[in-house]
């Protein structure tokens, strides 16, 4: 998975950067218009930095065993996303603006919840009289799956970079996989470890999106 996701952000590189859209450009007879070196830069950024924050997610916050099925379809999702957005946003020669502006304010956002969620969660669960036990503060206290609602948010503000109104398809697919693939095989999972004291932790605590869901 890490393999794949690595030559998906450096063949973004490649695109924005390393002359890649101008040799398509040019190989393919088009005049599309290619973006200014900000969203460039901005979106390269973004995919070198998601990947740096999923390898010390798998590599030092969660350390567990990952299937085969699991690592393909991750990989291949986010080679997707990385890819669709340098092009999209890659041929976008509009001047960065507000909607720009607060797609950075989100990604940042989503970065924060979802990697600072699960550094206090290692934390917390380092501590020997934790053992076995529901991590239900820090961040996880205003919503049970915060480090799925900070991806959402991640993302979102991802396709809003690219300036182009049909990114914004794969962080709405992203929720609807949130909303019925993800979270109920999680909440399961959950019940059948915990018990009692998350079902106890599901009556009081919103499910996603904190104060609305």
């Amino acid at each position: 998975m890490t393999a794949v996701h690595a030559a998906a952000v450096a063949a973004t590189g490649w695109l924005l950067l390393g002359g890649g859209l101008e040799a398509l450009e040019a190989h393919c007879g088009l005049r599309w218009g290619l973006a200014l070196p900000g969203r460039r830069w901005l979106l390269f950024g973004a995919a070198l930095i998601y990947f740096v924050r999923v390898c010390i997610t798998i590599f030092y916050l969660l350390k567990r065993k990952m299937g085969w099925g699991e690592a393909v379809v991750i990989s291949v999702w986010v080679a997707i996303i990385d890819l669709l957005f340098a092009m999209l946003g890659g041929v976008n020669p509009g001047a960065i603006g507000l909607v720009t502006v607060l797609g950075v304010a989100l990604y940042i956002a989503g970065s924060f919840l979802n990697t600072g969620s699960e550094l206090e969660r290692k934390r917390w669960k380092e501590r020997p009289e934790n053992k076995g036990r529901l991590f239900t503060g820090g961040l996880f206290r205003y919503a049970m799956h915060i480090n799925y609602f900070g991806d959402e948010l991640l993302f979102t503000g991802y396709a809003l970079i690219t300036g182009r109104g049909w990114a914004l398809l794969m962080p709405i697919l992203m929720l609807a996989g949130f909303r019925f693939f993800n979270i109920p095989e999680l909440d399961r999972h959950l019940q059948a470890h915990y018990g009692a004291e998350f079902e106890a932790y599901a009556r009081r605590r919103w499910s996603f999106i904190p104060y609305i869901y």
